[in-house]
């Protein structure tokens, strides 16, 4: 069902036709519609033992996880605890849908470091990545800005729980260590297609967020789109750039896009056509529709000629 879905997501002959490149992305975000709503019938037609058999696995894995993954030493400090103006919280969507997995990003990040690894997700939705970094026996630990799946405990929410949370990461927050009191520091952070999301204004304090929460040589990896997502009367990429824009804009708040070769392009977690997520483009048949980045720190004073917004420091 998976593999037919992304065939009619993403039209073979689509980046050889003769379609504009507006059409193309417009055409593709139609069919990822259907997609979600095909998935979403799928999920609406199990019937109740089926859902009781669905609960009993989370048991077992919430057992394995249990076995497998470090205790979690980590605390969420925040005033803001629900991202309330989000368009995907008012009217879930993502949040609601996405659980997505990526056993081979994990292992990717493992070849990368060559040693245990702290890994923090922003916007985790269902947990999904975060389940793959524990049962590894990493650290891991997600957010996500509504709370609509903590209170439907859908996805990995009822299964480790004790590993995610909630709050607004356009805000002030911190995550500290529950012995020390000091902000934990991850080697790798990351954000899949959730950078469209943020408001333009938003993205000073989102990325001091990152930059305090990433450990010096740590990366910061993700997705971006590049087509906006209207649904539901409203549109859920108020922020859409392309790769070029970002990476002018992200040195402002001492960050740097780096060079991508630590990784294969099916390692990334979305973008890549992923048949472990609910639907997933593909950036490489389909570039209009987004681009894959990994940042990390650099020591360099924001651009002359454009005031840096005011953001709370984290220490």
């Amino acid at each position: 069902m998976t593999q037919q879905v992304h065939k009619l997501a993403l039209p073979q002959d689509m980046a050889h036709s003769n379609l504009s490149e507006a059409d193309k992305a417009f055409i593709a975000q139609n069919n990822l519609e259907i997609a979600r709503q095909l998935l979403q019938a799928v999920e609406n037609s199990l019937d109740r033992r089926n859902r009781t058999i669905l609960d009993q696995l989370g048991d077992l894995r919430a057992l394995l996880i249990g076995q497998r993954a470090p205790a979690n030493t980590i605390k969420l400090v925040t005033d803001y605890p629900v991202a309330y103006q989000s368009n995907d919280h008012v009217k879930p969507r993502g949040t609601k849908d996405d659980n997505t997995r990526s056993m081979r990003f994990v292992r990717a990040v493992e070849n990368h470091f060559g040693r245990p690894v702290s890994a923090l997700d922003l916007g985790c939705a269902g947990g999904g990545l975060v389940f793959d970094f524990l049962v590894r026996g990493h650290r891991a630990f997600g957010l996500e800005g509504s709370d609509y799946s903590i209170k439907s405990q859908r996805a990995e929410w009822r299964v480790i729980g004790d590993y995610l949370d909630t709050c607004d990461i356009t805000k002030p927050f911190k995550l500290l260590e529950t012995g020390s009191g000091k902000v934990h520091k991850f080697d790798v952070v990351t954000m899949w297609e959730v950078l469209e999301h943020i408001q333009e204004s938003d993205l000073p304090q989102l990325f001091a967020n990152v930059k305090a929460h990433l450990a010096p040589g740590g990366i910061f990896v993700g997705s971006a789109a590049t087509y906006d997502d209207i649904a539901n009367g409203v549109s859920y990429h108020p922020t859409v750039k392309p790769e070029s824009w970002w990476q002018e804009r992200v040195q402002e708040f001492g960050l740097q896009f780096i060079d991508k070769s630590m990784f294969s392009f099916g390692d990334f977690v979305r973008g890549s056509g992923n048949i472990h997520s609910y639907y997933d483009a593909n950036f490489d048949t389909n570039p209009e529709l987004g681009f894959h980045f990994v940042m990390t720190h650099v020591d360099k004073k924001p651009a002359r000629g454009r005031k840096t917004a005011n953001v709370e420091a984290i220490a």
